[in-house]
């Protein structure tokens, strides 16, 4: 019962679900955890990472490891996608979450009309870091 729910009713994520439960423990226990997929675990770090800090250090992180996400073969637009939710999750500011969420949807959009995902990804990243930091230094 808990695998639908976490899978948002999606057949496909709830298949994900389940074969990392099986990878993660196998037979299964009547009251197993539920774990996510390892590029949701993956995206939720490079949410936390453009959370921790906002440099350009951070920045070629968060870059590498998009990179390394389309390289497995993971959508961008569902990178784009979990990775405003992640971040807007982890917003303070009601303000803040409508910012994170006018960018993906900017980004979103660019990543259909252009050829290169790996850097409309990237500048979702640095505009939403410029953004907290204006935040973050706005309640200073």
């Amino acid at each position: 019962p808990k695998a639908p729910m976490l899978a948002e009713r999606n057949l496909r994520r709830a298949l994900l679900c389940l074969e990392a439960c099986k990878a993660h423990k196998f037979p299964f226990e009547e009251y197993q955890p539920i774990v996510l997929p390892d590029w949701e675990l993956y995206v939720d770090e490079v949410a936390t990472t453009i959370m921790h800090e906002q440099s350009p250090k951070s920045l070629l992180t968060v870059r590498r490891k998009l990179y390394e996400l389309i390289i497995n073969c993971v959508p961008p637009e569902i990178i784009a996608r979990r990775l405003c939710l992640c971040l807007a999750n982890r917003c303070r500011s009601d303000d803040l979450k409508a910012k994170c969420v006018k960018l993906a949807c900017h980004y979103e959009g660019r990543l259909h009309e252009g050829n290169k995902p790996i850097l409309h990804l990237e500048a979702f990243a640095a505009n939403f870091m410029s953004e907290l930091k204006r935040w973050q230094l706005a309640q200073a």
